[in-house]
């Protein structure tokens, strides 16, 4: 799909393809922390810093990726992506969680939402062009 087949569709059909774009980047995220810890003494004591690693780094992405796929309303678009992923990721978190607790989850979440914020203002801004 060109970028500018992107341009074309929906506010809201955009920024679901950028969210499930953020997922795939999540999962790959995964797969790469399940190897390396794998690979370490004790596999299991750091899975929750794997875990929110993860969760910020597929944020970050899907903001910059939903402001730099589209020309107008960049950073809407980036916040709206990122929101939508950010929907994901509670209602897992609700659906396969354990023990964790709401203000775990509300702290998560605020990061979770700025970064996608960094994310999202880094991929709307223009870049200059070079004078010749």
């Amino acid at each position: 799909m060109s970028k500018r087949t992107l341009n074309k569709l929906p506010l809201a059909a955009a920024a679901a393809l950028t969210a499930a774009f953020g997922c795939l980047f999540a999962l790959f995220l995964c797969l790469v922390f399940a190897f390396a810890a794998a690979a370490a003494d004790d596999p299991t004591a750091s899975l929750s810093l794997y875990g929110e690693i993860t969760f910020g780094l597929s944020m970050f992405f899907c903001g910059f990726v939903g402001a730099r796929l589209c020309d107008g309303e960049r950073f809407l678009r980036g916040l709206l992506a990122g929101a939508m992923l950010l929907l994901t990721a509670v209602a897992g978190s609700f659906a396969f969680g354990g023990e964790s607790s709401f203000a775990k989850i509300a702290v998560l979440c605020s990061i979770g939402a700025f970064l996608c914020c960094g994310g999202a203002l880094l991929g709307a801004r223009e870049t200059k062009r070079k004078r010749r």
